[in-house]
Formats: structure tokens, sequence, C-alpha cells
């Protein structure tokens, strides 16, 4: 080998940027996609506490379905009248489900009634987030949370 060749080959003055180049893309894919995942988990979080909050609503009420648009309200806003911003960017009371299931108590296994009546609420979102979980899921990742409880009624 020549003595150019060989000096070329034991260089080692930007190995460092060269080696960064090559990593950092990465690296910001990695930390980004965990902020999104993260963004993703708390969005999760948030949209169950609501329908909770609404479920738990209709459950202590003596007529749930006639107080289903204030229990809308409370996973929307927060609140029983409304007023205020939604939790989440385009979630409206139509993108909330409220179902009522009657199972049968005839064997009394459960306490109460002859007939046991469960609602469920359940809603969808889309994600709002940094767009790595979007990149990986071209249609649109969806956030899909349900609550359920035992109508008790009596409380409201």
């Amino acid at each position: 080998m020549t003595q150019k060749t060989i000096a070329y080959f034991e260089n080692k003055e930007g190995g460092l940027v060269v080696e960064a180049a090559l990593i950092l893309p990465f690296l910001v894919t990695l930390v980004l996609g965990g902020l999104d995942i993260s963004n993703l988990l708390l969005q999760n979080h948030k949209l169950e506490s609501r329908l909770v909050m609404a479920t738990t609503y209709l459950s202590k009420s003596d007529d749930p379905r006639g107080k289903e648009v204030q229990a809308k309200r409370l996973a929307l806003t927060g609140n029983l009248d409304g007023i205020g911003e939604p939790l989440f960017p385009n979630w409206t009371a139509a993108d909330i489900s409220i179902n009522y299931m009657t199972t049968s108590n005839q064997s009394g296994e459960y306490r109460g009634d002859s007939a046991v009546t469960t609602i469920q609420v359940s809603s969808e979102i889309s994600l709002q987030g940094f767009g790595i979980i979007s990149s990986i899921f071209p249609e649109g990742a969806t956030i899909s949370a349900k609550s359920e409880d035992r109508l008790v009624g009596g409380g409201l």
C-alpha cells in the first residue's frame, strides 16, 4: 500500500460527525415515537376518565334515559350544562354511544331485582399526536374506550 492510502485509513478526524449523522435520525425518531406513545396513553386515560364520569352519573340516576344528554355533556366538557370546550378537538356528543343491557337474575346470583341493568358508555376519537404513530397507521390511529356500571338509581 502506498503512504497516502495508509494515512487515509488511519485518519480518525471527522469520525464522530459521521457517526452522529448516522445515529441522530434514529434517535430523534425513537424519542418522538416515545412521546407519541406517551401522548396516546394520556389521551386514552383522559377519555376513559370522562366516560367513567358519565357512566357513574347515569348509574346513580332514577331515569338514566332521560339524563343521557347531561351525561354526554359531562363526558365532553366535564360539567352537566356543557359550558366549555370539549376535552378533544372535533369530539361531539354524536361520538358517544350509550347502551343498556339487561341480565336475568332469576337465580338470585346477584343482589337486587330479578333483572340487572348495566349501562355501557363508549366512544372513539382520532389520535392527536406527533405523527410517528400516524405514519405507521396511514388510515389513522383511533383511541377507543368504554365504561360499564350497574344501574343502581336513587342518587340523582
